[in-house]
């Protein structure tokens, strides 16, 4: 009994300790900016993309794209909260004539911290136009079109970063922090996602039975998959230059309904999924700027094909850190205590 009292009296002691020790080296590698707010203005551009590829010859591939354009606006963090509103850029008339016309909608919530981030989201895209490098489009010609090709992308994220005393992930993707040192940590990635893609006739078609047999005559494709990937990040840092690289792959376990034919096919499997991120900045004391790719990768095979659908968002900012006064020293934290207080 004393024994176990007195290890406890040892944990007590040392997990404080313990904290002020993480807290000490990662001051050495990592700075915060708790006195400060940001603003921002950004340009970003996400999309979507579906890829079917003959499982036999890898480079016998066909891709339909949306032709959304890109969005501006402006971020903010501010109460220790960040924040981006955008608005879509209109696209001109020979743009539209090559690719169609497609409509967008994304919807984007996400958190960083020191050992974890998450984001939900949601797109709808109506709209595509079809890419084959074995069918190359004349010169100013329009590429074929599909505008009854419609998605439905649901989900959540999250993301883990085991080596928080020397890697701040949010430091290369939302500048809350900025990383002094080269540093680099593995991760745990994970999703929970539903993709609907609905069309009125077949994917690709006869044309294309030579090519991917019966899978050519997918229409209408549903899946739920739960994913979970291990994977490596790495901040190279110069001065206030930085340079990060991200990358997680693992199983998808899921499930998917097709329609070949008018017959609708269910089947339980599993399937892979990547998540790669790539940024690069200048990050100093006061000004921030960098250029960021994120992007996510699904894939379900089938007989002689395999279709991907990815999503991906490309981002510029530049922004600059405002010393708080006032009002703006408060907490959304504060929010929460004063909430419980009156409770």
């Amino acid at each position: 009994m004393k024994r176990a009292v007195a290890a406890s009296i040892v944990v007590l002691i040392s997990c404080p300790l313990l904290a002020q020790k993480i807290d000490s080296v990662r001051e050495q590698y990592v700075e915060r900016f708790p006195d400060y707010f940001f603003l921002w203005p950004v340009i970003k551009q996400r999309s979507t993309y579906i890829e079917i590829q003959q499982n036999i010859n890898t480079n016998n591939k066909i891709t339909y794209k949306p032709n959304n354009s890109a969005s501006m606006g402006f971020g903010i963090y501010i109460f220790e909260v960040g924040a981006e509103v955008t608005f879509a850029l209109p696209s001109d008339d020979q743009k539209n004539f090559l690719y169609g016309k497609s409509g967008a909608f994304d919807l984007q919530a996400n958190l960083l911290g020191k050992s974890w981030g998450g984001d939900i989201f949601y797109s709808r895209y109506n709209g595509f136009y079809l890419t084959d490098p074995a069918k190359p489009v004349a010169a100013n010609s329009p590429y074929p079109q599909r505008p009854d090709i419609f998605t439905n992308n649901i989900g959540v994220n999250g993301i883990y970063v085991f080596n928080k005393s020397k890697f701040s992930l949010r430091s290369a993707y939302n500048f809350a922090e900025r990383q002094r040192k080269s540093a680099g940590s593995v991760i745990m990635t994970g999703s929970i996602n539903s993709y609907e893609m609905k069309n009125d006739s077949a994917l690709y078609g006869k044309g294309y039975h030579a090519t991917f047999g019966k899978d050519a005559d997918v229409r209408n494709f549903e899946s739920f998959a739960v994913s979970i990937a291990p994977g490596y990040t790495y901040t190279a840092v110069a001065g206030s230059l930085f340079l990060n690289l991200s990358f997680a792959v693992g199983p998808s376990i899921r499930q998917v309904t097709t329609t070949v034919a008018d017959v609708e096919r269910s089947s339980f499997g599993v399937s892979g999924f990547a998540d790669y991120r790539v940024a690069i900045g200048y990050n100093s004391e006061r000004f921030f700027t960098g250029v960021s790719f994120v992007g996510q990768s699904r894939s379900v095979k089938f007989e002689q094909a395999r279709i991907s659908a990815a999503s991906t968002t490309f981002k510029i900012l530049f922004g600059y850190r405002f010393r708080e006064f006032g009002f703006l020293k408060k907490r959304a934290t504060d929010a929460i205590h004063l909430i419980d207080h009156k409770r």
